[in-house]
């Protein structure tokens, strides 16, 4: 892929400004004393729909031609998409529809159905859940000529993600600070392939660094093997929305040239990010929009004396296990 110019980005951001929020950059007292150094929260749980995936769909939608736009749309999704793209299409009148797995969180499937979304639920959970889900939306797509979009693995998509990095990079010039690192959390990759776009011709060019679950780290595997692969996980991971077992095909192509570190992280330390969260920052974030401080939590190491951002992706979680996740024990 020819890499797209500054100029192309900004754009896109620009015509996503009169949807979006512009989400805050939060300094963390206790993340920054852990590293020596100092540590920015960019907490797009405060996005629209709550989550930065909103952006990516939004931007989607704005690109597509008329005749796309008639046939209607149909994605996949494990619930943030859904959400995002459900909320664009109402805001633009667009007709969408969408595959979400059947054990995908009830509050991300109601959501997607409370902004006007047609949402069918997929029981297959063969060879993944996400990869018979996108099998059916593909099913449907013919069926029904709908116009298919794919979550992450989408390049208008993705030049649309860089829209939170050209944000947090503003945000941090305006507060004068200069950026050693960007913590990215990954499932299909869009968020991480849109920030190396966003870096590439930036004056800061901080180091990108992923952060995975443990067992769902096929970009760690796809970048150490520089080759397409998978990790199947064994168990499902409480990052529901990170459960892609490999990474998207465009979103290896931009990375896998990038300076950069990729991390998998154990969910106990993600547990512990939620509850730093909650406690310092006020912060209600969902397992895969604290992936990224749980990364700093787990390898403080790889960051000392150094000035970091980390993006909260989300925080679309059931009250319920939000509780349960705040009142577990510590790291012992």
């Amino acid at each position: 892929m020819h890499p797209p110019d500054q100029e192309e980005l900004y754009l896109l951001y620009e015509l996503q400004k009169p949807y979006i929020a512009r989400t805050p950059l939060l300094y963390s007292e206790t993340l920054s004393n852990l590293i020596n150094g100092s540590v920015f929260i960019k907490a797009e749980n405060l996005q629209r729909t709550g989550a930065f995936k909103f952006r990516g769909a939004l931007s989607r939608l704005l690109q597509l031609s008329d005749s796309e736009k008639e046939h209607g749309i149909i994605a996949y999704s494990s619930g943030n998409f859904a959400r995002g793209l459900a909320t664009a299409g109402r805001l633009l009148g667009i007709n969408i529809h969408i595959v979400m797995p059947a054990d995908a969180p009830e509050i991300k499937i109601l959501a997607a159905r409370q902004q006007g979304a047609e949402v069918i639920l997929c029981h297959e959970f063969s060879p993944s859940r996400e990869e018979a889900a996108s099998q059916q939306a593909i099913d449907l797509a013919r069926q029904h000529n709908y116009t298919l979009l794919h979550p992450f693995d989408d390049l208008k998509l993705i030049k649309g993600q860089a829209s939170v990095t050209l944000e947090l990079l503003e945000q941090a010039q305006e507060k004068n600070i200069t950026l050693d690192s960007l913590v990215c959390p990954v499932g299909g990759g869009s968020l991480a392939a849109g920030a190396k776009l966003a870096i590439e011709d930036c004056s800061q060019k901080p180091l990108l660094t992923t952060a995975e679950p443990e067992h769902y780290a096929g970009l760690k595997k796809s970048l150490v093997n520089q080759q397409h692969e998978r990790d199947n996980g064994q168990t499902p991971s409480i990052c529901d929305a990170l459960q892609a077992v490999t990474p998207g095909v465009n979103n290896f192509d931009i990375l896998r040239n990038s300076n950069s570190q990729c991390l998998a992280v154990k969910e106990v330390f993600i547990r512990e990010a939620i509850q730093l969260s909650f406690r310092e920052l006020k912060l209600v974030l969902e397992p895969s929009g604290a992936i990224g401080i749980a990364t700093l939590i787990q390898y403080p190491q790889y960051f000392i004396n150094q000035s970091v951002s980390i993006i909260a992706t989300g925080g679309n979680i059931d009250s319920r296990q939000y509780r349960d996740l705040l009142i577990q024990d510590d790291i012992n």
